[in-house]
């Protein structure tokens, strides 16, 4: 979900040139119409085991009316906006698994619109629906009201970025929660009445454990970024690392750990310990390998002493796995033996990293790059 994009990336992470750089969702914006309002009491929270809230409108736009949750019908409640990119590319999926599984209610619920007025939110939204036809091929509403569907289900559910769906079993229980993209297995499986429910609940608990330990870390840094102080982020990130040591889905977090520890922080006994861990059980994977390399030798990082010999084993492993094909590798790797002073190595290779790369913003870096080592070796 685009809202769920790590904090950690929100904060300051800043890894390497081929690191992921997209998410499939678009965060809720505000209404551009709603002034503040000041803070009210928390919603009461909805997870994955609980019953579902009512499903309420103010308008009804496309297909046969429900009066709600109907007991004994299996539902897909999905959260949308008519400016949210992600929730159109989805659109087609949506009517596919309408059209596949009839017996299912596939409600979606226009609720982040923004605008003047409620007319005009709704004008947009019946627009929009009408000049999709068939291309949105299940029931629609506008919801304006956030304490009918947003607050309920959505902020309740802890969920900051649409699309998202909710799918309620013949039980009217919420039995997943998550991107209508990934939600095929799930739906299968409670439609056949294969659903581990016990399991779904957990993994929905422990994610949202992450999320407010993501939150924290997040906050932590942003202030350490002002202050300079980094002890309490660093035991928030080392917890994180402890309570879940084999979630592949943490190496980012362990990568900013390497950079703050050799880094601001200035301890880089510590960081290569993280960082040797990472070279370790990712030898293989290319990408990772470069981001390694690059924390340790980007000019822009801070590592103020950084360890080369492991930046040079990780780079080498990443060109490896890549086959050589992985211009961006190629390219830390010559910036490695620039640093250990082999501006000969470095020239050749960052040439042959430049002609890998199609015209564009990293093939400039790199070419400004081959010329500040073109330049060193004509001083030496």
């Amino acid at each position: 979900m685009l809202a769920l994009t790590s904090i950690l990336t929100v904060a300051l992470l800043a890894l390497p040139q081929d690191g992921a750089k997209s998410v499939p969702a678009t965060p809720i914006k505000p209404n551009e119409a709603t002034a503040p309002v000041a803070a009210k009491p928390e919603v009461k929270k909805l997870g994955v085991g609980d019953a579902a809230p009512a499903l309420q409108y103010d308008q009804w736009i496309k297909g046969d009316k429900i009066e709600g949750i109907t007991k004994g019908k299996v539902h897909v409640i999905e959260f949308w906006a008519t400016w949210c990119g992600p929730c159109i590319a989805i659109m087609p999926h949506l009517t596919e698994i309408q059209k596949k599984h009839p017996e299912v209610i596939v409600v979606s619920v226009a609720a982040s619109e923004n605008g003047k007025d409620e007319s005009s939110k709704i004008e947009k939204v019946k627009t929009f629906v009408a000049g999709k036809g068939d291309g949105m091929g299940y029931r629609v509403v506008y919801v304006g009201d956030k304490a009918k569907m947003s607050k309920p289900w959505m902020q309740a559910a802890g969920q900051n970025g649409i699309p998202c769906a909710f799918i309620v079993d013949k039980d009217s229980t919420v039995a997943w929660i998550g991107h209508p993209a990934t939600m095929d297995a799930p739906l299968e499986q409670i439609l056949a009445g294969k659903w581990d429910a016990a399991a779904a609940k957990k993994n929905f608990e422990n994610e949202r454990a992450a999320e407010a330990a993501q939150q924290k870390v997040g906050t932590l840094l942003r202030e350490a970024m002002k202050t300079g102080e980094y002890g309490p982020a660093i035991d928030a990130m080392k917890g994180m690392l402890a309570a879940s040591p084999n979630d592949s889905g943490l190496d980012s977090l362990k990568l900013e750990l390497v950079r703050i520890l050799a880094g601001p922080a200035g301890k880089p006994a510590d960081a290569w310990k993280y960082a040797e861990e990472i070279f370790t059980s990712k030898q293989g994977d290319s990408m990772m390998m470069n981001q390694l390399a690059w924390t340790i030798v980007d000019p822009d990082g801070g590592v103020k002493q950084p360890n080369l010999d492991l930046a040079l084993r990780a780079a080498e492993a990443g060109v490896k796995a890549a086959k050589g094909e992985n211009s961006a590798v190629v390219d830390t790797l010559a910036r490695v033996f620039f640093l250990k002073g082999d501006v000969v190595r470095a020239i050749e290779l960052q040439k042959k990293a430049i002609e890998k790369t199609p015209d564009g913003a990293m093939k400039t870096d790199m070419q400004k790059s081959l010329a500040e080592y073109e330049s060193a070796l004509k001083k030496a």
